[in-house]
């Protein structure tokens, strides 16, 4: 007689117990679970991504920061390159002008531009000016005649409205700012560029009256009959630097010469 030892054989398998019923308790292996490996970052890692992380961050602002830089930098240097333009464009019409009248067959220059005490001491005198010893420089004055209808415009831009013939007289200087303003017949200055450091002229004369320009004179240096026989203008305009401050950037730029031609000489 055989002892029964309480296990049984389900499914072909030996050594699982079985439950009442006659079910074992244990599954397939396959479908076990399995343990599952997790494995984070350590504090090393971190720690170099954030390094890395803050880095980069650092280059892009530094870059958007440069760009801003720039941006104004270019901007900066196109407003006073317009500005440049303009003060040019106004010095060079208004000298261009210099004993201009509208009726030469007429009347003659000196009776249109008369003697003015002071200012102009020979009658048909269209240029005068002071010679400055020290920045900002010099002055420059300039006349002539304008009808209603010539469309000639003084150094502020505007033309002759009076309903008759206007002796416009044009005074250029530099004030303590650094301005540099005009005045037409003694009515309120007219800025037309700032940030000027030094503003010099000098006047291309005929001195032997051979009929050519052979020399340049600053106005201390001028005579009465040299006032008479000027042929050109040469201005020197030195300006101060809109980027000054910035790294390798001057206080002020190089000057501007411009040689302008009294066109009523020519």
């Amino acid at each position: 007689m055989t002892r029964s030892t309480g296990l049984a054989r389900v499914g072909g398998q030996s050594g699982a117990r079985a439950r009442p019923g006659g079910s074992p308790t244990s599954c397939h292996p396959a479908l076990a679970r399995q343990p599952v490996s997790v494995r984070g970052f350590s504090l090393i890692e971190l720690m170099v991504a954030l390094a890395i992380t803050m880095a980069l961050s650092a280059g892009m602002l530094s870059m958007l920061a440069n760009t801003r830089v720039t941006s104004a930098a270019q901007s900066q240097m196109e407003q006073f390159q317009e500005d440049e333009r303009l003060l040019l464009t106004r010095l060079t019409d208004t000298i261009q002008n210099a004993g201009y009248f509208p009726n030469p067959q007429g009347t003659t220059q000196a009776n249109v531009l008369g003697v003015v005490n002071g200012q102009f001491a020979t009658a048909g005198q269209s240029l005068s000016g002071t010679t400055g010893g020290a920045a900002p420089g010099d002055t420059l004055v300039v006349r002539y005649q304008a009808s209603t209808t010539d469309g000639v415009m003084d150094c502020s831009g505007k033309t002759n409205t009076t309903g008759s013939a206007l002796v416009m007289v044009n005074s250029f200087s530099v004030d303590a700012n650094g301005v540099l303003n005009c005045s037409v017949n003694g009515g309120a200055s007219q800025p037309l560029a700032t940030g000027v450091n030094n503003f010099k002229v000098q006047y291309g004369i005929d001195s032997t009256g051979s009929g050519w320009m052979d020399s340049y004179r600053s106005a201390s240096a001028m005579t009465a009959s040299n006032w008479t026989n000027v042929y050109s203008v040469r201005l020197s305009i030195t300006l101060q630097n809109p980027l000054a401050g910035q790294p390798g950037q001057p206080a002020t730029l190089p000057a501007i010469t411009q040689v302008i031609p009294v066109l009523n000489q020519l």
